[in-house]
């Protein structure tokens, strides 16, 4: 929660500037809630009742619009403030954010969502109107104005079966495709939540196709899933591969804005890996892409495709960046580095600061994220979990601090149980379906992700922010800010302390003003300038 002071400490006067509701909300905008007892509540959504997030209205000048959401219960809280040009004495143990933006760095590309077999059973598992409430949840203007969708080519973990679109009996292989088809999944679930996604958005979408497992009579174990590589004589196939599942899709209406090379390289070197998985060196990888993922692409002219490389976890940056942009005949296809969240808990982002320090000509995007996917954490669905929102929100911020130019979550939406998964590799959701009950939840992490997604629309350029801390504490607060193609300038706060951050925010252009931002709460601030 947001608030505002007045001589609200001794001896210290603190400009109080006026909150004033945005917007008259009505009824069916707001939050249904509902407290499972794991620290925050969900938004409860069903047949008559679905809260929406409607399109950003920025007020006059000289006023900032604030957006709050907190583990205490706001969800998407509305209000206004109003700049002043008379300075105030920043408080002790208190921090003075500036604006600067004159100094800029990387363009947003988008944020968005993975259109898995699972998503697709759990939303089609829903009466046709409640499937309408989720995807105008992620894609339309009342939702997260999604503006990127990851879908996966062929299976994945998060299917029911394991299945590729080439798949033969022991022995035999089919080097000409000439037994390629798309599966049931693409043609009952991917594609036409797909198509109906398009039709629900009111911005153009990329989507970007990423594999990750191929045939096994492709690989040197025989298997789709598990330990395995590549057979050198499948390179062209494979690369052949790729352009029939895209082509597929086009005859559907539905056009690639990029892929990535390959799900989680490094999974199919691992012993113990247990799903569909190829294993890469950086080497192989560069040697596919310069001698046939490239040549194939423009040969089908599909040369406009944005390739990205790693698609896998920072802590395999630079140095795989590094391999592969080293092949002269590999580095002109590459246009970016995917990466997935799952190590950034305890690998800095020095490693993407130097992935760009080493190719500021690529830029990063992270194609992957989720929550409850480790072993250790036995509730993999924890409806109402304030934390793993919180550990969104700081992974976006940390990250675009450092670089990156967008983020993707995992699956649209799962079941109760985090699935459904062939393997039964169980995950948390945005998203969360109860098709016995006819309803489905909106998690916290969906309301941190509007935080960003709302607010950064494509060619939002990230700007300087000074920090200056008063006293011997920090506070727990972490923050980025972005300025618009339409020139308003967007400041995003999170804070995961217990303890209230003081905060006095400069902007030479507008004014400047003070605020608390309460324990566990995330807001966003837009102003014209």
């Amino acid at each position: 929660m947001l608030r505002q002071h007045q001589g609200c400490f001794p001896g210290i006067t603190v400009t109080l500037f006026c909150l004033c509701v945005a917007r008259t909300w009505a009824h069916e905008d707001i939050c249904k809630s509902r407290d499972y007892g794991h620290g925050s509540t969900v938004c409860v959504c069903n047949s008559s009742h679905c809260d929406i997030l409607p399109p950003i209205h920025l007020p006059q000048s000289g006023k900032a619009l604030i957006v709050t959401s907190s583990k205490a219960g706001l969800r998407w809280k509305v209000s206004t403030s109003r700049f002043s040009q008379h300075g105030n004495e920043i408080l002790p143990s208190d921090v003075e954010i500036e604006v600067n933006s004159k100094m800029r760095y990387q363009r947003i590309i988008g944020f968005g969502g993975a259109f898995t077999d699972a998503s697709g059973l759990n939303i089609l598992s829903l009466p046709e109107p409640m499937q309408e409430m989720i995807l105008k949840a992620y894609y339309s203007a009342n939702g997260l104005e999604y503006t990127l969708g990851r879908v996966p080519v062929g299976g994945t973990d998060f299917s029911i079966r394991e299945y590729t679109y080439d798949d033969l009996k022991d022995g035999k292989t089919d080097m000409k495709l000439s037994h390629f088809s798309l599966a049931k999944e693409d043609l009952q679930y991917k594609i036409p939540l797909i198509q109906r996604a398009i039709r629900t958005s009111s911005t153009p979408v990329k989507f970007f196709a990423s594999a990750w497992g191929a045939p096994g009579w492709m690989k040197d174990s025989g298997k789709i899933s598990g330990k395995g590589k590549l057979l050198h004589k499948m390179y062209s196939t494979w690369a052949d591969y790729h352009v029939r599942f895209i082509k597929s899709y086009e005859k559907n209406n539905i056009t690639f804005w990029g892929l990535t090379t390959q799900n989680e390289p490094s999974d199919g070197l691992e012993e113990s890996f247990s799903f569909n998985s190829i294993g890469w060196t950086p080497e192989d990888q560069a040697e596919w892409i310069g001698k046939h993922l490239g040549p194939v692409l423009h040969k089908n002219n599909l040369g406009h495709l944005k390739v990205m490389i790693v698609d896998d976890n920072r802590i395999f940056l630079p140095k795989w960046a590094d391999d592969i942009m080293s092949n002269n005949e590999a580095a002109p296809y590459v246009s970016g580095v995917a990466v997935h969240w799952y190590t950034d808990w305890f690998i800095p982002p020095l490693t993407l600061d130097l992935t760009h320090e080493h190719h500021p000509e690529l830029f990063l995007l992270y194609t992957e994220a989720c929550t409850g996917q480790w072993p250790w954490q036995l509730l993999k669905v924890v409806l109402g979990s304030w934390v793993r929102a919180e550990e969104y929100a700081a992974d976006i911020i940390e990250s675009l601090e450092h670089w990156v130019s967008g983020w993707t979550d995992w699956n649209l939406a799962l079941d109760l149980k985090g699935g459904p998964n062939w393997i039964k590799n169980f995950v948390d959701s945005p998203i969360i379906v109860n098709a016995p009950g006819r309803e489905f939840y909106k998690q916290p992490m969906y309301y941190a992700l509007a935080h960003f997604t709302k607010f950064l629309p494509e060619g939002s350029q990230r700007v300087a922010l000074r920090r200056v801390y008063s006293g011997e504490a920090t506070p727990s607060l972490s923050s980025t800010a972005f300025v618009r193609p339409d020139n308003v300038t967007v400041l995003m706060f999170l804070n995961k302390g217990h303890d209230v951050a003081r905060v006095k925010l400069v902007d030479s252009r507008v004014g400047q003003m003070v605020l608390s931002v309460d324990p566990h709460t995330i807001i966003t601030l837009a102003w014209k300038t």
